[in-house]
């Protein structure tokens, strides 16, 4: 990695890549899907695609029914609760940016670790593609605000940040995408995803 922003740019195209295939049908990656995902990446690092904020994630996000949104158990809205994306004992805001409505056991359970370190760790499984959308647009809105994305991986690797970005996959095995292809919930209708990058 030269650079943060490299990196970012690179995981988010891998998500572009991600959600094409899903969008597609595809139950696995082609060269179609590759190809993408390098025009992406050139597109994003030359300032061509840009990765908005986070409004429309919002917005979708308080319209997407009663269940935890890391879960997808179904539960009652007033029986949720507030978990943030970055916890605030590591900077974690209580802004809508942060802010999502899970179950008490997940919510529990993740306590104040990366919330992918928590997925890929206690959870032992992949998290749906929306989660890594949020996640990983909240991780590039920070490292513009707080001028990280011109760093090096030494650099980064110093910094208390309230995300561990070597979670971040910079693949997706044909497992997942086979699994998510023929999901037929919303958290992997091509509607909600497509709105979520």
């Amino acid at each position: 990695m030269t650079s943060f922003a490299d990196f970012i740019f690179y995981a988010y195209a891998n998500l572009q890549m991600l959600i094409m295939a899903l969008n597609t049908g595809r139950e696995k990656f082609d060269r179609t899907c590759y190809m993408l995902r390098a025009k992406a990446f050139k597109a994003y690092k030359s300032g061509k695609w840009n990765i908005h904020n986070l409004y429309v994630n919002n917005v979708w996000k308080i319209k997407s029914g009663d269940y935890c949104w890391y879960c997808r158990k179904q539960i009652p809205k007033e029986k949720l609760t507030i978990e943030h994306i970055f916890p605030r004992s590591k900077e974690g805001t209580d802004d809508m940016d942060n802010i999502v409505l899970v179950c008490q056991n997940c919510n529990s359970s993740k306590r104040d670790l990366d919330l992918l370190e928590w997925f890929f760790t206690i959870k032992n499984c992949w998290p749906a593609p929306y989660v890594f959308a949020y996640y990983l647009k909240h991780v590039y809105l920070y490292a513009v605000k707080n001028d990280l994305l011109d760093k090096t991986s030494e650099e980064i690797d110093s910094l208390n940040l309230p995300f561990k970005y070597k979670y971040i996959p910079l693949y997706y095995p044909d497992t997942y995408v086979k699994h998510y292809s023929h999901a037929n919930n919303c958290e992997a209708s091509s509607d909600n995803i497509a709105a979520y990058t």
